[in-house]
This record gives structure tokens, sequence and C-alpha cells, in this order.
């Protein structure tokens, strides 16, 4: 069934002429419909189509008075589509979407006023009290969203359920994000573009082009405040060009998780931090996606020094109850995020962190003390180990000036399957195919291929472990082919090892490796293993290849104890050093 409140001035069905607003609504014959209605008795009922023809340059007024008409009549069964007729016009106010509602900008540029302070599309009223997911079924089509060089977010989503964004560009922002939502759920974003979002000065904490936030009173002012996740987030097949960072967060709430989240086939070119970046995320995919031109292509935080909040704070800012701890809890040991299939070519430093360039960064936080609050920007979240959990990433192409993949604090890991290739100067800092740092615990690293880096192959450190580093190849490393440096890594397998600048593998200061079994290690110049530990536990080292010069076909001890076969050993001298008297 279909209802027309200007049925009255005779515009049903028809555009009307001369100055009116044209509405243009999809009438059903009541004789027929109840004709059906009683053959068919399950019949679905159909969308009220309404079409807005504004008549003035700006359109604020005119669709919002649709939009206002579909908030009293549209249903869940009988939702209302606000059509606006193709063409460019202005904004001077934010057009406000509720329940139930499509509004279809297909063919139609909306740009802001320069001088408002307004967002170009937001959910809820412009000061609205409504709590948890309590919006739903809004859609968003089409169009240009232009939000004219100013700060203010263009789009901005909350307290909502059963969202869509689809083919719709949003551009043209100063200092501010393109996209904003916080506590949604169950929204897909397809088909979308986001492009030309400048940030000027030497900082700023707003760099994503589609942020996902924290309802509290800086972030979303005129939205009730609430500890109320965003969750079941998709964006797909979009394109963000000349921003900053493409999708990502940098705050959350302690001890709560964005969950269910879906980053697949979008592409991202020209960036000056993170293409993706996650932060307190559990059970994400973060698949096919083409990175070109960025920093770094995936960042995955738990946990961060700046921008994470307690719920508490955010309940006292609205007055809505949690139950969500303020005080530490250890993170999850499988967090399921999985970064697969992804084309990566990271170049540039980051210009928001100073990090140089990475493909993918896994990093936790771990904190001695209590952290001093940071103001509106962060609470003093308690002491505690935030590390990353339970991670796979398998299948990456990654062409980088820096590093490949690091993994800081991260444990229960596994990175298998990448093809990574250093492009950078090979004369300049050394830079790590794959990096294990900062207690990086208990990771698997396979089948991956390591090109031409400036550094080492794979380098663990740092009280760092690897369950297996097993069946890699390794090509050209200006240093060493696999390195472990006051860590540890229970198995060292199967790996070929081409043309490394030192030795093929070796284990230094306070490294250990269990075993190190059938690897092959090709036109090698220097002794192919070397051990050099302060370790009193025995390394079994066996069934190993070499070629290369004579000298260098060897294993050779310096310190350290190791159990050798298949291969020659040879003991460094140590050197004895006199008193003078």
């Amino acid at each position: 069934m279909t209802i027309d409140w200007a049925a009255a001035n005779g515009t049903v069905g028809r555009r009307p002429e001369g100055g009116v607003t044209g509405v243009m609504v999809v009438a059903v014959v009541a004789l027929v419909l109840c004709l059906l209605l009683a053959a068919v008795p399950q019949m679905a009922f159909a969308d009220t189509v309404i079409e807005v023809t504004p008549t003035t340059e700006d359109a604020a007024n005119e669709v919002q008075k649709q939009l206002n008409g579909a908030k009293k009549s549209a249903t869940a069964k009988e939702p209302y589509i606000i059509k606006v007729a193709p063409g460019s016009y202005t904004l001077s106010k934010s057009l406000r979407l509720y329940s139930n509602t499509t509004l279809d900008l297909t063919d139609v540029t909306l740009t802001v006023q320069k001088d408002k302070t307004c967002n170009a599309v937001r959910i809820g009223e412009a000061v609205d009290t409504q709590a948890g997911y309590y919006y739903e079924n809004i859609h968003l089509i089409g169009g240009t969203l232009d939000n004219n060089g100013r700060a203010n977010t263009c789009v901005k989503l909350a307290h909502a359920k059963n969202v869509t964004m689809t083919g719709v560009t949003v551009r043209n922002a100063r200092n501010g994000h393109l996209v904003e939502v916080g506590g949604v759920a169950n929204m897909t974003v397809s088909g979308c573009t986001f492009r030309d979002q400048v940030q000027v000065g030497t900082y700023t904490m707003i760099p994503e082009a589609f942020q996902i936030d924290v309802l509290n009173t800086k972030h979303f002012p005129g939205h009730l405040p609430e500890a109320l996740p965003v969750k079941n987030l998709t964006i797909e097949d979009c394109a963000f060009t000349n921003v900053p960072r493409g999708i990502g967060a940098h705050t959350a709430v302690l001890n709560q998780y964005v969950r269910n989240v879906t980053i697949r086939n979008n592409t991202f070119t020209n960036l000056k931090s993170a293409a993706i970046q996650t932060m307190n995320f559990y059970h994400t995919l973060i698949e096919g996606n083409t990175i070109k031109n960025a920093p770094a292509g995936v960042v995955v935080y738990m946990g961060h020094a700046r921008g994470m909040y307690f719920a508490s704070t955010l309940a006292k800012q609205g007055g809505v109850p949690t139950t969500v701890s303020s005080k530490y809890q250890a993170p999850a040991k499988k967090q399921d995020i999985i970064i697969r299939n992804n084309t990566i070519t990271a170049s540039g430093y980051d210009w928001y962190t100073g990090n140089s360039p990475r493909g993918i960064f896994l990093c936790g936080w771990t904190f001695s003390r209590k952290l001093t609050s940071g103001s509106v920007e962060w609470d003093p979240i308690p002491a505690g180990n935030y590390y990353v959990s339970g991670v796979t990433v398998k299948g990456n192409t990654i062409k980088t000036t820096g590093h490949g993949i690091m993994l800081d604090d991260a444990r229960n890991s596994t990175i298998s399957g990448n093809k990574i290739t250093f492009t950078g100067n090979r004369a300049g800092a050394l830079r790590y195919g794959i990096w294990l740092l900062s207690k990086a615990t208990n990771n698997t690293i396979a089948s991956n291929t390591i090109a031409k880096f400036s550094g080492h192959g794979v380098f663990v450190s740092d009280g760092s472990s690897a369950a297996s580093i097993k069946s890699n190849t390794i090509t050209s490393p200006k240093k060493y082919g696999i390195s472990i440096q006051g860590a540890t890594a229970t198995t060292i397998k199967s790996n070929v090892i081409t043309s490394p600048g030192s030795h093929g593998i070796n284990v230094l200061a306070k490294g250990y490796a269990k075993t190190i079994a059938s690897n092959r290690i090709r036109n090698v110049k220097q002794p192919a293993i070397y051990v050099d530990t302060t370790k009193t536990s025995t390394i079994t080292i066996k069934a190993n290849k070499f070629s290369g010069t004579k000298a260098a076909k060897v294993v050779k001890l310096k310190t350290g104890k190791v159990k050798v076969s298949g291969s020659t050993l040879v003991k460094e001298p140590v050197k004895k050093t006199t008193t003078k008297k």
C-alpha cells in the first residue's frame, strides 16, 4: 500500500508544475490490491517511492521534508524510497535519515555550503537521544557528496542497524573524515568511492577516510554516548584515492571489540598512512585488496597508547549503563584475524607515526604501569600486555621499500605463502622480509618467498619465538638468510636460501634453535650456518646441504653447544686475552 501526504494537492502519480516540490508516488488501486491480497495472503508490500525535484539550488529543506514524511509513515514492511531528481544542488544543513528509508541520489551531486558546520548526511535528529542500534533499514544509494573542503565529517552514522551505502562517491574533506560510523551493526558498503581528503598541519588524529569510531561526546557530538560497538561490517569493491588513511580506527573501548568485519576487493591509491588499520578488532577478514603507494598496507593494533577509552566513561556521558570492565583483561588467544591475498606496494614514511614503510604490521602494546589520562583523547588505561594473537597472514604479494611483514608483540600467528620483495635502496638502512620482535611468540613462518632485502630474510629477535621456520625461499638478502638473535626457534627446516651476503642461517647473542635441518644454502661465501650464543642447550644441526666456496660450506661454532651431522663442523678459535703485568 502507498500513502502520499501530497495527495490533497493533486500531485499523486505526477510531477507538479511551477515552483512546487515534485513528488511522485507509485500508487496501487485499492480494489486491485484487495483482490491480490485475497488471492495471495502472504504477498509482500511494495516500497513507496517519492521523487523530489528541488526547485532551489539549496535542496536541504525540500529533501528533508520528504525524509520527515518517511520518518512518520515508513515501516519495515512498507519502506520508503526518497529519490532526488538528477542534478547538482547545495546543502545548508544535514539530511537526516530515519528507519526504513532509502535515499536514492543516483546522478545527483550534493555540495555542502562552505560556511556550514553540518554533516551532509547523518542518521537521526540533530540532537539525538536514542540508545542501542535504534534506527534500522537505512540505505544510501548513488550520487556524489562533496564536503567542499570542510573539516566536519561528510557522512556520520550512529545508533543503527541494517545500513547500506551503495555506489556513493564521498569527496573533498580538509582535516576531517569522509565517513564516520559508531554503534552501527549489520552494515554493508559496496561500490563506493572515497577521495581527495586533505590533511594539513604537523600532526592530526583524524586521518581515516572511513573511520570506525567510539560513541563519545568528542567524536559523536549530537548523538547519545554509549559503549556500543560496531559489528558485522562489510566494505567491498570500493576505491580510496588521495586520502591519508583508507579504512580504520584510531580509537577503541577497553575490553570491548569491533567484531565480524570484512574488508575485501577494495583499491587504495596514494595514501600518507596505512591503507587499512584496525584497533581492537576480532573476527576480521581482510582479503583481495590492492594497495598502491602507501607507507603501510595493513596495520593491526590491539590496544594503543592513545585513543583508548573506558566503557564507564561513555556510560557516564550518555547515562546508558555498561557491564564492560575498566580493569585489565587479557585479549583472546584466538582473535581470528585473516589477512590474505592482498597486493601491497609500500613506500614512504608514515605521516602520522613516522614509521618506515611496511607491508603488514601486527602490533600489540605492553604497559608496565597505568597510562596517564589524555583528557578527552584517552583514559588512563591499566598496565598489562595487550597482545595481538591468532592472526593468519597468507598469500599476500608485497613490494616494499621498508620491511615486509612485522610481528611486534604478536603471538600464535601463522605467516605463510606470501611473496615479499624489497624494492628500496640496499645500501640504506637494514630492512627485513619477516621480522618478529618485542616478544612475538609461538609464531609459524612457512612457505614464503622473500627476495633482495637490505637486511635479513627472516629475523627473530628481542625475546620472540618461532614455533617453526620452514619451506621458505629466501634470495639475495644483503645480510643473513635467517637470523635468530636473543630469541628462539623450535625448528628451522627445509628452507632454500640463495646468495646471502653473509651466513645463510645464524644463531647469535642469547639465541637458540632446537633443530636446524634439511635446509639448502646455495652460493654462500661465509660459513653457511654460524652459531655464537651464550645458551647452553644443544642445537641439533643435520641433513643440510651447502654450495659455494669451500670455506663457506661448513657449520661454524664460536660459542654454544651443537650436535652436527651431515656437515663439517668448524670451531672458531677463542681468542685468549692476556693481562699485562
